[in-house]
């Protein structure tokens, strides 16, 4: 019995800690560590979901939801990138006021994937996220390649998107912050907040900028420019390519930085 106990109160030790770092310069070092693609050329592009997560530190079953969503990254390695969107915080943002309101989010936390309103959900089980992206992985995703730096005062980007089948495709962007450490309602101080939403790029928002239609295997370079002044250590861009008003995939790289198209692994 004893051990039992023990074993429980261990437990909740451990989920009491989920999101939180000891370090508050941890810096969040983004999907593609540990991805099981890579930039060898395989047959395939290594296909991502894009999930919308929309928080607030005032919220008090929010970090649950971050924790689905750690669970079903741990299960299905390297397969979600999440832009976090605060609500009324110290964290929001235009950008993020902007994204609430077009996705008509009235409850907090709700997930969204794939840029798909018909997608939401409040419920924080991680088995939403591994069925969804057990259902679209098979799916051809475009490539995807970024490349971004800092001139006087302006983030450039440069998103490349490389077709997997014809179609009429945009191309979005955004900018977000890792490793803000705040207060949080339902897991108390020193919680790390990542992929903080900071501006999307672009006029054509989450809709995108965009890129023509394309055959399969074509290519367009898309770029995006705004001005900034934060630390190039915590900040990414995260690029994601669109069809049919739907994110068919997305990818990341930190300020300064770049990266290539990126496949499966063949079997």
């Amino acid at each position: 019995m004893m051990k039992r106990l023990l074993a429980i109160l261990s437990l909740l030790a451990c989920l009491s800690c989920v999101g939180q770092k000891e370090d508050p310069d941890f810096v969040y070092p983004g999907d593609n560590t540990g991805q099981p693609g890579g930039a060898a050329e395989g047959s395939r592009f290594f296909h991502r979901v894009l999930a919308l997560e929309f928080t607030a530190t005032w919220c008090q079953y929010c970090p649950n939801m971050t924790a689905a969503m750690e669970k079903a990254r741990t299960e299905r390695p390297g397969r979600i990138l999440d832009l976090a969107v605060h609500y009324n915080d110290e964290m929001g943002s235009s950008s993020s006021d902007i994204v609430v309101e077009r996705y008509k989010v009235s409850a907090f936390p709700t997930a969204v994937l794939d840029l798909d309103p018909s997608t939401a959900f409040n419920r924080q089980d991680p088995g939403i996220f591994i069925d969804y992206i057990d259902r679209t992985v098979a799916v051809p995703a475009c490539g995807i390649a970024i490349e971004s730096s800092v001139e006087g005062g302006f983030l450039r980007v440069s998103v490349t998107v490389k077709a997997a089948e014809d179609g009429d495709y945009s191309v979005g962007a955004a900018l977000v912050e890792d490793g803000i450490v705040a207060d949080q309602a339902g897991a108390g101080s020193g919680y790390v907040n990542n992929s903080v939403l900071r501006a999307v790029l672009g006029s054509g928002g989450l809709d995108g900028t965009p890129a023509g239609k394309l055959k399969a295997g074509g290519e367009q370079t898309v770029q995006f420019s705004r001005a900034f002044d934060g630390s190039k250590d915590h900040h990414r861009i995260v690029a994601f390519v669109l069809k049919d008003g739907k994110a068919l995939n997305t990818s990341t790289c930190a300020v300064g930085d770049k990266t290539g198209y990126e496949y499966e692994k063949d079997d």
